[in-house]
């Protein structure tokens, strides 16, 4: 949790503040018991430094912080994730933090998203370490790092500025955790069906309409594409169609459509057995998409938008798919099957062909963990984008400006779509390892029958195995502030 207060009614009510300044904040805007400490200490920019102090028996902690004279997001987020690991050590409750530079007013509500994701981690199945065959045992979770903040702001920041921001910052940071916490699921538990649940869960809570789909609707509906990779596993599919329709000033419906693999082996292509071992996060786009229009619906924001996923798992059975395999689309294109585990772009074709057709939406993004060539060619901190749409672009560079989640915009020319012709069908499911994630994004393109388009690949940046100063290891929960500001940009 955290308190806003304007620097005039600080006063200390726990044992550890955090006192953050500028290159030029004059030391008269100090508390006094904090000054004389300050002239001891030769700070650094984007530095902490910590002093210990016991006063009858109290052990009091003061981390103090000079911000850098050019402040950015990622000087802060490091910042921040610095005094996170001192708090997490400290074992904090109650944290006192004075910002005194008013300089770092543009960054303000990334500095409360980061301090309200800072007890972010998966902890779900780790208990107390009780020996389980102990009778009166009792398993208990691990006990989380959640310290509530007040933060004092100097007068250059208004209160009431600043708790708009907060707001802002808290409903962000709710559906980043929910994306965190779906994605981090393991598949025997987050089933396709149990995606759907937790869908209609947060339709509920925070205000927007959902439809769920079994396997025989499926059918029914000519998902054929997605039906052909969902059928090889005795765990049945769901497609997720959820819409909120907020602003009725304008007859413009954006589509957000994410990658809802729960879990991918790969099918009869399989996977080596080190890389499937995480792959029940295959579904990182499906999260994205479920917490941004969480979030939106929770900000009753000024959008018509719907998201789609198509939910199901990549198996092997005597009822898989099998490369080679010629199979149908909702768009009546047939595509031959080169890989199996080139999966997740069949999911997407039906589900973007639905956003077009059925939805006939006039925008659609689509966002999914599709290539390991993302990877190859951005590294873990940067999502691939592919757009045909400058507008569609524009808006997620803005977003991607106000998140701190960076993007690299990667080719969409004609030459590369033609590395997805078939000889044998209308088009083939992989264009092969040259430029993998552009060619993967073209065939998405394919099926979304000209409508302005864009794709984010995740595959990089949706899971990482060590903590970063971004997010703790496991889920990232990246996509849902991108496509939650670049929606709002779209529609303003």
């Amino acid at each position: 949790m955290i308190t806003l207060k304007p620097l005039s009614q600080y006063q200390e009510t726990g044992s550890i503040t955090i006192t953050l300044m500028g290159e030029k904040t004059p030391r008269a805007n100090l508390p006094s018991e904090l000054k004389d400490t300050l002239k001891l200490l030769d700070l650094k920019p984007g530095k902490l430094e910590a002093v210990k102090t016991a006063a009858s028996g109290k052990l009091r902690v003061v981390l103090y912080a000079r911000l850098p004279g050019e402040l950015n997001y990622d000087a802060l987020e490091a910042l921040t994730a610095d005094m996170v690991k001192q708090l997490n050590e400290l074992k904090a409750k109650q944290v006192d933090v004075l910002l005194l530079d008013a300089a770092v007013k543009e960054l303000t509500s990334s500095f409360y998203k980061q301090l309200l994701l800072a007890g972010d981690c998966f902890d779900r199945y780790q208990t107390s370490g009780v020996d389980p065959l102990d009778p009166g045992r009792e398993d208990k979770p691990r006990e989380s790092f959640e310290p509530d903040f007040t933060i004092y702001l100097i007068k250059g920041l208004a209160l009431k500025a600043e708790e708009g921001k907060l707001h802002r910052a808290a409903l962000l940071a709710e559906g980043i955790r929910t994306a965190r916490r779906l994605v981090n699921e393991p598949a025997n538990v987050l089933t396709p069906e149990r995606l759907a649940q937790e869908a209609r869960a947060l339709s509920k809570q925070n205000g927007f309409d959902i439809e769920v789909y079994d396997e025989l609707q499926i059918q029914d509906m000519g998902l054929q594409a997605f039906w052909s990779v969902a059928k090889g596993s005795d765990t049945p599919p769901r497609f997720l169609v959820m819409r909120f329709m907020n602003n009725p000033d304008t007859a413009e419906v954006l589509a957000l459509v994410g990658k809802g693999l729960t879990y991918d082996s790969g099918g009869y292509a399989i996977k080596p057995a080190e890389s499937m071992a995480t792959m029940f996060c295959d579904m990182g786009g499906a999260a994205a998409v479920i917490g941004a229009i969480s979030t939106l619906a929770a900000m009753k924001a000024r959008v018509n938008v719907v998201a789609i996923v198509a939910a199901c798992e990549n198996m092997i059975s005597g009822r898989a798919f099998h490369n080679g395999d010629i199979i149908g689309s909702l768009a009546g294109k047939n595509i031959e099957v080169v890989n199996t585990d080139a999966e997740g772009r069949l999911t997407l074709a039906d589900a973007i062909t639905y956003a077009a057709t059925v939805i006939k939406a006039d925008r659609i993004i689509d966002i999914a963990t599709l290539t390991g060539a993302v990877g190859i060619a951005l590294g873990r901190e940067i999502t691939g984008v592919v757009a045909d749409d400058e507008t569609i672009f524009s808006a997620l560079a803005r977003a991607s400006e106000l998140s701190g989640d960076k993007i690299w915009r990667l080719p969409h020319c004609e030459h590369l779509a033609k590395h997805n012709k078939s000889e044998r069908a209308d088009i083939k499911n992989s264009g092969g390892r040259p430029a993998g994630t552009a060619t993967a994004a073209l065939f998405c393109r394919a099926f979304a029958f000209g409508k302005p388009w864009g794709h984010l690949d995740i595959a990089g940046t949706a899971y990482q195995d060590k903590a970063s100063a971004k997010a703790p290891a496991g889920a990232t929960g990246v996509g849902v502030e991108l496509l939650a500001l670049a929606t709002m940009e779209l529609f303003r």
